[in-house]
C-alpha cells in the first residue's frame, strides 16, 4: 500500500476526483475513489477507503445536500 504525501505548508491544494466507485467489501463499504497527482509527470492513482455501514449511511444523507449546494453555485 502506497502513501499520500502532502508537502508544503498548509492548506493543501485538494484533489479532484475523476472517478469514484463504491462496493462492500465484507461488513464494510470500500470506496475509491482516482484522483489526478500533480506534479511533472501528472497520474491517476486510486485512493480507497473503507468505512462502517453507519458512516456510509451518514455520507449517503449528507451527499445529496452537498450536492444540490454545489449545483446552485456552479449555476451562479
Amino acid at each position: 500500500m502506497g502513501n499520500i504525501k502532502f508537502e508544503g505548508s498548509p492548506p493543501y491544494a485538494l484533489p479532484i476526483a475523476q472517478y469514484v466507485m463504491a462496493r462492500a467489501e465484507g461488513a464494510v463499504v470500500e470506496m475509491t475513489l482516482e484522483v489526478i497527482t500533480p506534479g511533472k509527470e501528472p497520474s491517476i492513482v486510486p485512493i480507497k477507503v473503507q468505512m462502517t455501514l453507519d458512516s456510509a449511511r451518514s455520507l449517503r444523507a449528507q451527499l445529496q445536500p452537498a450536492i444540490t449546494m454545489a449545483e446552485v453555485h456552479q449555476r451562479q
